[in-house]
């Protein structure tokens, strides 16, 4: 009898062993949750800035290709006749 007494004191400290172990894990994960949302938040901002970034890189890419084009035109007018 004492040998099942010792038996199921151990199967419960190891047990409470097990939870405390799973409600750190659990805390752990619930920490990392919050860091993705809070980088994906971050990451989402950026993405934002750079597409916005592109966007203004886009006209002002156009506008160089307009006036270059207007120039070479010229230049053919020129050396033309």
């Amino acid at each position: 009898m004492l040998k099942n007494v010792s038996e199921r004191e151990t199967l419960e400290t190891l047990i409470a062993q097990i939870n405390e172990l799973l409600i750190e894990i659990k805390n752990e994960q619930k920490n990392m949750k919050k860091e993705i949302q809070n980088n994906h938040k971050i990451n989402m901002q950026k993405f934002s800035k750079l597409l916005e970034f592109n966007e203004i890189n886009d006209m002002t890419n156009t506008i160089f290709e307009r006036r270059i084009e207007s120039i070479e035109k010229l230049l053919y007018e020129v050396f033309k006749s």
